[in-house]
């Protein structure tokens, strides 16, 4: 499968690194509208590079796109892989809302093409661990997930991400928290209570979430503009599971009446997994992953496609 990269910001480098470690993977090329950026990525790796998105999507020899532009981009870039007939796959938040939502998974299904969000926390083996000990009851029944990730200075003031409609933590941040809470509770949350502090001039850099999920408690705590803490941790009848920087780690905890284990997984890179699914549904001929669904995408959005009834 020839993939190529369309945007040059930091984290396309991280996604190239994993791109060369999975066999199935050919990384055939980078796309930005700085093309000086492009080349500098293209020369890096010897690949091909382009200034505009569409010479690529014109180009036979791709097959599939992953999409790590700008959050505003996402909707009008993704419709125009799936037209191409390229498999997508887009870096979270995949889209703004559920309609839009929808209406691309459609056309995916209609196009005969992959189509999937990029929450690369929902793959990760520790995750995956975690959500077998809650499966297995190994802390017994649950009762609360908490999920944060609130670090200052990782966006300037003058970000895209924090215009009013570019997304914000909520949608930013809080995919990696909601997403992964739903992933291990595997059941669609209720909205209790979600406050922001959007205004209406500019979106929101700080979000407190209140879920249920059934009977167990959830909540998440996203910033950009606050520094605390960056953890998942889960509380059971029978005790607890912990473990720091979730979204990127392969490392943590459980402790069952006061004795703790550690957890310790494989982790090749955080991007590995998330490609090595998309690479497998590929070579499957599977058009909708299992994991990141349009579904899961869905139940996503409609925790973050929050609007400004509650501000802080």
């Amino acid at each position: 499968m020839k993939l190529v990269i369309f945007g040059c910001g930091n984290i396309a480098n991280r996604i190239a690194k994993s791109c060369e470690l999975i066999k199935q993977i050919e990384l055939f090329g980078f796309a930005s509208k700085n093309i000086e950026k492009a080349k500098e990525y293209a020369d890096r790796y010897n690949v091909q590079h382009y200034g505009n998105y569409d010479d690529f999507l014109n180009d036979e020899n791709v097959d599939a796109i992953y999409i790590a532009t700008y959050n505003q981009s996402h909707y009008e870039l993704i419709r125009k892989c799936i037209e191409k007939k390229k498999h997508v796959i887009c870096e979270k938040p995949i889209l703004f809302s559920i309609k839009e939502n929808s209406e691309l998974f459609e056309l995916s299904r209609k196009n005969n093409v992959l189509l999937m969000e990029a929450l690369k926390s929902v793959f990760l083996p520790l995750n995956i661990k975690i959500k077998e000990l809650i499966d297995n009851k190994t802390v017994g029944e649950i009762k609360e997930i908490y999920a944060s990730f609130m670090r200052a200075g990782h966006h300037p003031e003058n970000h895209w991400i924090n215009e009013l409609g570019a997304g914000g933590a909520l949608k930013d941040l809080g995919s990696y928290c909601i997403g992964t809470m739903n992933f291990l509770m595997d059941e669609q949350a209720e909205i209790i209570n979600i406050e922001t502090d959007e205004t209406d001039q500019k979106a929101d850099t700080t979000a407190y979430v209140n879920l249920k999920y059934g009977n167990v408690q959830g909540k998440a705590a996203v910033s950009n503009s606050i520094d605390g803490d960056c953890f998942l941790h889960i509380t059971g009848s029978k005790g607890q599971i912990h473990a720091d920087n979730f979204w990127k780690s392969g490392t943590g905890y459980y402790i069952v009446e006061e004795k703790r284990y550690e957890i310790d997984e494989e982790l090749i890179s955080d991007f590995y997994y998330e490609l090595k699914h998309f690479s497998d549904l590929i070579d499957n001929g599977i058009i909708e992953s299992d994991v990141m669904s349009q579904k899961a995408s869905e139940n996503i959005l409609r925790i973050t496609d929050y609007r400004k009834e509650n501000r802080l």
